[in-house]
């Protein structure tokens, strides 16, 4: 039997879920994309919480309500950017992710932003070729937003080859 999965606004209680979907899809990432100093890095309460106040944050729930993914949205310089999606390795490859980025876009689709960004790995087969799927192309570097860019930097002084990272913009319609 196939597993069912919901998506949802996070809730309060969700926030606590997390750091754990973090940790644990982390473990996908092989060593070198990923140096394990980073691998404990959370997104800390603070930020979880102010996203699940203003309908920004949502996870997916298995049949017993426990949750096994999450996406994270922002907005910079004024564009719709996912932040982050992360799903529990032993959920992986059934769609989750999908779901999850679909729900982000039709967030930013409501809020009638002109395009969504994000950045990823252009490697790895569960990222940017994922999101080639949904309409996402490739940045060149001078049309990265600045936050973006502070994004790379900040990513590059944390030990992250960003020569293997990618910022992506998909336009979204009015």
């Amino acid at each position: 039997m196939s597993e069912t999965y919901a998506i949802v606004a996070a809730t309060r209680r969700h926030l606590l879920d997390i750091p754990k979907l973090e940790q644990a899809a982390a473990t996908a990432f092989p060593e070198e994309d990923l140096p394990v100093a980073l691998r404990f890095l959370v997104t800390d309460r603070d930020t979880l919480s102010e996203a699940q106040q203003e309908g920004r944050l949502w996870i997916a729930l298995d049949r017993q309500q426990h949750a096994v993914g999450f996406a994270l949205a922002e907005v910079l310089d004024g564009e719709a950017y996912l932040d982050e999606i992360d799903v529990h390795p032993r959920h992986a490859r059934r769609g989750i992710g999908t779901r999850l980025v679909n729900t982000v876009i039709g967030w930013a689709e409501s809020l009638e932003f002109t395009s969504i960004s994000l950045i990823t790995f252009r490697h790895l087969p569960w990222n940017a070729r994922f999101y080639k799927k949904f309409g996402f192309v490739p940045l060149a570097p001078h049309e990265l937003s600045p936050s973006m860019s502070q994004i790379l930097e900040e990513e590059a002084q944390a030990g992250i080859n960003v020569a293997k990272r990618v910022g992506m913009r998909r336009m979204l319609q009015r």
